[in-house]
């Protein structure tokens, strides 16, 4: 079997031939590739030949990737300003213009995939009409044919896993107003945000039903919780009605929900599982967050596919290689015999990361992996 059918296996909860190991390593080959310090071997190589020439499954990670769906602004200007650093971009509507600033410094530029929002489109109570307007004119439309290439490109060697976007309310929250003048809104304006997260939840579920019927068989909607900025309550009333709308439009298309897990979401898991979640992915445990292995074994037991496993921390010099062995041997002690489990690195292996770490624990997964696991 392949990467690809061993990592679905597991999503479905069906015994896999080999325990899937499919992770991303973006940012570590990004980093280094700009420095010029990848190993020799891998010199001129793409992060795709360094995964293949390690036998570690590739995730095809959707928000950077070309998407299967694209957006149309109706009856909108927008304007676009680019500099080395930065992006400045203006949407000119009939209710005033709304601008947004995204940085990227010279340290990073080459390295990362994303930089910091600075000015983000909502900033006071002038705003709420105009931003109505942008999504009420946003038309999300498909993009198969493009996106079907990436999937085909990528074939057997790992997941495609697109993204449609982050949840209706959570969007609004991150990258609309900010998580601290989101909260004042909310407070302030309920009937306001609330009548703007209506707009945005019709906006997202036309992403879902597209990805209903996209090239891909995953698809990650949402994610990056955190019990500080969305805590159990907020999730419950906000959050998990929305995901038990798509896990019911995947059901008819035989779609997995998948959802992006790398936050400290520890009082989140049962509400992620109860709301038809799948599969959560980036799921990065002690000691980078609260989230304990074996509980959340105990606590998912076959309905939720756990994709992760490995704390980013674990593979740099912060710890011994004894610490980092000892850990990855209790990891396959507590998800044996290996049953909707796909072995991941947390979100993603860092730049300082010790790369010999990432051999071994290849080396390891490869010699000990098959399923089922052996304790």
């Amino acid at each position: 079997m392949s990467h690809l059918s061993d990592a679905l296996a597991a999503m479905r909860g069906l015994p896999p031939a080999h325990v899937p190991f499919i992770g991303r390593m973006n940012l570590w080959y990004n980093y280094h590739n700009a420095a010029g310090t990848l190993p020799e071997r891998y010199q001129g190589k793409t992060p795709w030949d360094v995964q293949r020439g390690l036998n570690i499954g590739i995730l095809g990670f959707g928000v950077w990737m070309n998407s299967f769906f694209k957006k149309v602004y109706r009856d909108v200007e927008i304007r676009h300003t680019q500099t080395a650093n930065e992006e400045t971009v203006e949407y000119d509507t009939p209710h005033g213009t709304l601008r947004s600033r995204h940085v990227v410094t010279d340290l990073l530029r080459g390295t990362v995939d994303t930089g910091r929002d600075t000015e983000v489109l909502f900033k006071d109570e002038k705003d709420y009409r105009a931003l109505q307007y942008l999504i009420e004119h946003t038309e999300i439309v498909e993009n198969y044919a493009e996106y079907g290439r990436f999937v085909a490109d990528l074939g057997q060697d790992g997941v495609a896993l697109p993204y449609t976007s982050w949840a209706p309310m959570h969007d609004i929250m991150w990258h609309y107003m900010g998580v601290e003048r989101f909260y004042y809104e909310l407070h302030d304006h309920p009937q306001q945000v609330e009548r703007l997260h209506e707009a945005f939840l019709k906006q997202h579920l036309e992403m879902v039903r597209l990805a209903a019927h996209c090239p891909a068989t995953a698809i990650e909607v949402g994610g990056n919780y955190t019990e500080v900025l969305t805590p159990p309550p907020f999730f419950e009333r906000y959050i998990a009605p929305f995901y038990r709308q798509v896990a019911e439009v995947f059901a008819a298309s035989g779609k997995l929900l998948v959802v992006h897990g790398d936050g400290d979401m520890r009082r989140l898991l049962r509400s992620l599982m109860d709301c038809g979640v799948q599969v959560v992915e980036a799921l990065t445990p002690k000691p980078v967050t609260s989230i304990d292995i074996p509980a959340t074994r105990a606590l998912w037991g076959d309905r939720v596919t756990m994709w992760g496993g490995i704390p980013f921390s674990i593979l740099t010099p912060e710890f011994s290689d004894d610490e980092f062995r000892t850990y990855v041997r209790d990891l396959y002690r507590a998800v044996a015999p290996g049953d909707r489990f796909i072995l991941g690195f947390g979100d993603n292996v860092p730049p300082e990361a010790l790369f010999d770490r990432v051999e071994w624990l290849a080396e390891y997964h490869a010699e000990h992996g098959a399923y089922p696991l052996k304790p």
